[in-house]
């Protein structure tokens, strides 16, 4: 149900019946884990205009592949289509005009123990987006780490990270070399804090690149906190833009059968031509389990 679709120019509320077929595959071996699913909405409203059996597609393909026992090649892609393209800006949540809009991202990857306390990351990512019709942004990133165990509890990150920018307009790059450290503070917690300076074509002097989570996973409770201070691209809008973002989860098993939680975030988004915006992102959930194979859950969100 959403009540504002047409409340500016008709002062009537938008209801919609939604289904979502899903069909999902997994497959795990000693050397292969392979994960897919695919998913896509249909709508039915009192406004003809809302009726269509395409309004939201997604797709995800997950694969780990141990090549021997110090290698690991991984792929993860995911597509995803909307009519609604708030939905598919993951990492800022900006809303824009409902307009089918769609968004592509690959990102294979490298693990190598170089030694039993050093490993060597690589990755790739490429993320495509746009409005059905009009040109594409993209961005092309690359990161190369080696992370060393200082003990069983620590370790200390060094990483090189380059993204490339392309636009109907232009192109931008960036260089950032950040170091990291992560922790497990106590048992089933842990935190990871990354800092560097960024290098950039489209401004000069140098940039901070920031991000820190902290996970605390136990059969009591679940919380994630996670911040970030980068750079992006976001549909419609021209060259990368400043963020910054704070986000945290909590779910709480409250019985065998019940789960509650929430999600808090906060982005603010500076653009290339000084525009800004800022975005407060709220949702509830809640969950029942049977003894059996079913289960029910709800959501309420407030952006």
């Amino acid at each position: 149900y959403d009540d504002n679709l047409f409340a500016e120019t008709n002062s009537t509320a938008g209801k919609m019946l939604q289904v979502r077929p899903t069909v999902e595959g997994n497959f795990e071996s000693p050397r292969l884990l392979l994960m897919s699913l695919y998913s896509q909405d249909m709508l039915k409203s009192n406004f003809d205009d809302l009726d269509t059996l395409d309004a939201r597609r997604h797709a995800f393909l997950g694969l780990a592949f141990r090549s021997s026992p110090l290698t690991t090649w991984g792929l993860e892609a995911r597509y995803d289509r909307s009519e609604t393209p708030g939905e598919i800006e993951f990492a800022t949540g900006i809303l824009g005009a409902r307009l089918t809009a769609q968004r592509l991202q690959v990102s294979p990857t490298l693990v190598r123990r170089l030694n039993p306390r050093a490993v060597l990351t690589a990755g790739y990512d490429l993320t495509r987006e746009n409005e059905l019709d009009l040109p594409s942004g993209t961005l092309h990133q690359a990161r190369l780490s080696i992370s060393r165990e200082m003990s069983s509890r620590s370790a200390i990150v060094g990483t090189y990270l380059s993204r490339y920018f392309v636009d109907p307009f232009d192109t931008s790059t960036s260089q950032s070399v950040l170091v990291g450290w992560t922790r497990e503070m106590a048992p089933h917690t842990h935190l990871s804090l990354y800092a560097g300076p960024r290098v950039t074509s489209y401004r000069s002097g140098l940039k901070p690149e920031i991000s820190a989570s902290l996970r605390r996973d136990t059969n009591r409770i679940d919380v994630r906190a996670d911040y970030w201070h980068g750079e992006t691209i976001i549909l419609g809008i021209p060259g990368p833009v400043a963020v910054d973002s704070g986000t945290m989860r909590i779910l709480w098993p409250f019985h065998s059968r019940w789960e509650f939680g929430t999600a808090l975030g906060a982005t603010d988004i500076d653009t290339l031509d000084f525009r800004e915006a800022r975005v407060y992102r709220s949702t509830l959930l809640a969950s029942w389990t049977s003894h059996g194979m079913y289960s029910i859950s709800a959501s309420y969100g407030l952006d």
